[in-house]
């Protein structure tokens, strides 16, 4: 064989090796099994799926309104209050379902020191409280605003023991959007002053509502009805911290913060 072609046949089994090289390169490569990271569902998505103990710890206040009737250009907070009936204290923890929410209404709500927006469905450390034996929280509501649409909205509330997911509370609160004129209607008071405070508040309000100053663990630590529409009220007693001032007329409530400085 001339050397041309013995180089030209050289080159063309080169060609060939590469090329099948190349091919069983891409075979290994295609063989290859792809490893895809699941994505974790949110936990204040999922619905409660523990079984629940037989002897709840909490338990709801008895005599509370759960239903409310709201016109649409109105809001309404509707407070919840809930108790620890063991003989242990218990820390709870809130996650609401907005499930069977009409799509045009919003709902958010307050638990402890904190309020989250619309799209927070479940209470962090801020929004969890303790209560010792016997003791009741007022800490929280479910802030409801139909903007505009009638409608029902009805918003499932699970209150849980954070160190047992079976000690739970759990029941639903309806919200009806309509023009009729039997409509519950948000107690809104005037002030709540000064804020901060040291000795004296002055609160404004409807006449014979009820007043309460919840403490940052949800404790009521100090209540009385109001004989007027403007009352002096001492807070000498009291530490210095975050509080709640709650005005209560029948099933409807307002909230205001205070804080005591000395």
């Amino acid at each position: 064989m001339k050397p041309r072609y013995r180089l030209l046949v050289l080159a063309a089994v080169l060609v060939g090796a590469l090329s099948a090289s190349a091919q069983t390169g891409a075979n290994v490569q295609r063989s290859l099994p792809t490893i895809r990271v699941k994505k974790g569902c949110c936990a204040c998505a999922k619905r409660w799926s523990y079984p629940q103990t037989q002897n709840p710890s909490l338990r709801l206040v008895e005599g509370q309104k759960l239903s409310y009737r709201v016109l649409p250009d109105a809001s309404l907070d509707a407070y919840i209050s809930v108790e620890n009936v063991s003989a242990s204290p218990v820390r709870f923890g809130v996650r609401i379902d907005t499930s069977r929410k009409e799509m045009h209404h919003r709902v958010n709500f307050c638990s402890g020191m904190a309020c989250y927006p619309s799209f927070v469905l479940e209470s962090d450390e801020q929004g969890q409280v303790t209560l010792q034996p016997g003791q009741a929280d007022h800490t929280f509501k479910l802030q409801f605003d139909p903007q505009g649409y009638l409608g029902t909205s009805t918003i499932g509330v699970v209150i849980y023991n954070i160190a047992d997911l079976s000690d739970y509370v759990t029941f639903d609160v309806t919200f009806e959007a309509t023009t009729q004129a039997s409509v519950d209607q948000p107690v809104i008071a005037e002030s709540v002053v000064p804020n901060p405070a040291s000795d004296h508040i002055r609160i404004r309000g409807t006449v014979g509502s009820r007043v309460e100053i919840v403490d940052a663990l949800g404790r009521c630590v100090r209540s009385l009805v109001l004989p007027s529409d403007e009352a002096a009220v001492s807070v000498a007693e009291l530490p210095s911290g975050a509080y709640r001032v709650i005005l209560r007329s029948g099933d409807r409530a307002s909230s205001f913060p205070l804080q005591i400085v000395r």
